[in-house]
């Protein structure tokens, strides 16, 4: 098997995400670096990036078997920590929007019960 090309810079490349990165559904494979990162904000799922990559989901890694020397498909120690590192940002992030929702809904709730109870 020869290398494919990425499919938005169109270099031959050994390794390969397969994902989906528009409204057509169609599978795509692109590099695993820069071409990745703008479609996916570099995280496999997109979790917590769903507004800015609403049509991306993840299909797997592509990986030449012919090709010459060792051709990894795993992420070193340090990507997987600056990845668990920002998941954690995003979670915190959205932990912070859901307490202040939940406050501004407990409020209002509190608000409503003292009024009707001194209307009857």
């Amino acid at each position: 098997m020869a290398p494919k090309e990425c499919s938005l810079c169109h270099t031959p490349r050994q390794m390969l995400v397969r994902c989906q990165t528009d409204a057509t559904g169609a599978w795509n494979f692109v590099c695993p670096g820069k071409c990745w990162h703008s479609v996916s904000g570099g995280v496999e799922d997109a979790k917590g990036l769903e507004g800015e990559f609403p049509h991306y989901r993840y299909g797997g890694m592509w990986k030449d078997r012919a090709a010459d020397g060792p051709v990894s498909a795993k992420k070193p120690r340090k990507v997987k920590e600056r990845q668990r590192a920002a998941q954690a940002e995003r979670d915190q992030r959205q932990g912070e929007d859901g307490k202040s929702d939940e406050l501004a809904a407990v409020d209002g709730s509190g608000d409503e019960g003292k009024d009707s109870q001194s209307s009857t």
